[in-house]
């Protein structure tokens, strides 16, 4: 029996992967950590603008690429030309997947991306392309209160920088169930998987289980993640079986099966 998995995504994201996942015959449990909404007062004119100024504009999450893709589409603006795209990793990939069709001009945008593992900012900034940036307009698509450091080394490389807001997280309530299925599954001895992408998802998922009187079960399930300071934080925080995945929908599936199959 194929392991059920717990994506603790945000919905946007979840629902890609949950079908791609049922594709694959794996079944899935809806258990978003976080809800994304539009950054407050975003105006998709202006936005347009700003990158229609720039070189390049570098996407710091998938949730950003789904926000930008929904304020553009909304107001009937397309990519603009000249404008690269810099990507995290796979899973920022197959976000932008379906882009092209929908986008006026962005099949013709350039787009870089790590070219190695571990899929991060740090990672995205190693491109050459990024180098050396006198006077390059960057635009850097993000939430008010992501990380700060790649920002830094942009500036310092003398980068023209914008730092827009796009979108803003939020802590989801627990779906309906949530506290009586985990006890049914560890009951039933059901093989559940957790997808956790971000040591803040879990982080609240480990502090929600622990009020269960299965949390030592729900603790010790698979828990699938990509980057390895994620996998550090998950151990910390109790979650005792963290096994790390390469990137995106294809990566997770083979994780999935190995968990299945150890």
């Amino acid at each position: 029996m194929t392991a059920t998995v717990v994506l603790t995504q945000p919905a946007s994201r979840a629902g890609s992967l949950a079908a791609v996942l049922a594709s694959h015959g794996i079944a899935t449990v809806s258990w978003p950590m976080t809800e994304i909404d539009e950054a407050p007062g975003l105006d998709a004119g202006g936005l347009a603008r700003t990158l229609a100024g720039c070189r390049w504009a570098l996407f710091a999450s998938p949730a950003a690429i789904e926000v930008t893709r929904g304020a553009l589409a909304r107001a009937g603006q397309g990519w603009p030309a000249g404008t690269g795209v810099g990507l995290i990793g796979p899973g920022s990939r197959d976000a932008l997947e379906g882009w092209d069709a929908r986008l006026d001009g962005l099949a013709h945008a350039q787009r870089i991306e790590p070219l190695a593992p571990p899929y991060d900012a740090d990672a995205l900034l190693a491109r050459p392309e990024l180098a050396t940036l006198d006077g390059v307009g960057v635009a850097v698509l993000r939430r008010a209160d992501g990380r700060e450091a790649w920002l830094h080394a942009l500036h310092e490389r003398g980068a023209t920088l914008h730092a827009l807001s796009v979108y803003a997280a939020r802590d989801a309530v627990p779906p309906p169930g949530a506290s009586c299925w985990p006890a049914a599954a560890a009951a039933a001895g059901a093989p559940v998987a957790f997808s956790i992408a971000s040591a803040d998802a879990g982080a609240r998922l480990a502090a929600f289980v622990r009020t269960l009187d299965c949390a030592a079960w729900a603790l010790s399930r698979p828990v699938l993640t990509q980057h390895p300071r994620i996998a550090q934080a998950l151990r910390a925080q109790g979650w005792t079986r963290v096994m790390r995945h390469r990137p995106g929908a294809a990566g997770l599936v083979a994780a999935i099966e190995s968990a299945h199959d150890a």
